[in-house]
């Protein structure tokens, strides 16, 4: 008897549609913006520490139950706690008011020739839109309503002083956490 072939409707060079490393991660103060309503203009491209980004939407929680013999019956799972992180090595203004809990009205110190304001290390809360790219932008993940808890590190190592950031992906009005994007079309000239 002769072996069967196998066969696949798809191959995985079909399959081949990738978020490799994250290049690029764009800031909206606006949240819950369906993808297709995006302009293409974000408030902020974030400056982000290289290998600081960690994107998992968590794992399942999976319980198994099983009969008096241990087989398994059936199973259920439940969404686990995402673990989503970056650090921003920007002491900025304009990042140190989106992050921190500013306190108090600004101070200048002539003698120093230096221009103060104060913050809370309490994590301020903040909700924005995100815009993930791909190192060869074929690929984008959007997650269009974020709550982000940041907390500043001053020093670590041979890093600059950074914001750590924890993300939660809340899900929109249509129930989504997060969206895929998938490049359609060719630039001109490409």
């Amino acid at each position: 008897m002769a072996a069967t072939e196998i066969t696949a409707t798809k191959n995985p060079s079909d399959l081949h549609d990738v978020l490799g490393r994250v290049e690029k991660v764009f800031l909206n103060k606006e949240i819950n913006q369906l993808p297709s309503a995006l302009t293409g203009t974000f408030d902020f491209k974030l400056p982000i520490l290289d290998e600081s980004v960690t994107f998992n939407m968590g794992e399942a929680d999976v319980t198994r139950i099983k009969l008096i013999d241990q087989t398994n019956w059936t199973s259920y799972a439940k969404k686990g706690d995402p673990n989503i992180s970056f650090q921003i090595p920007s002491l900025s203004d304009e990042i140190a008011s989106l992050l921190g809990n500013k306190k108090g009205a600004s101070s200048a110190n002539a003698t120093l020739g230096v221009k103060f304001q104060g913050y809370s290390a309490t994590p301020k809360k903040v909700e924005c839109s995100l815009l993930f790219v791909s190192d060869d932008e074929k690929v984008v993940v959007y997650l269009p309503n974020v709550e982000i808890f940041a907390t500043p590190v001053m020093g670590d190592g041979d890093n600059p002083a950074y914001f750590n950031c924890v993300l939660t992906p809340i899900p929109d009005s249509t129930g989504a956490d997060y969206y895929i994007g998938i490049k359609t079309t060719t630039e001109a000239g490409a």
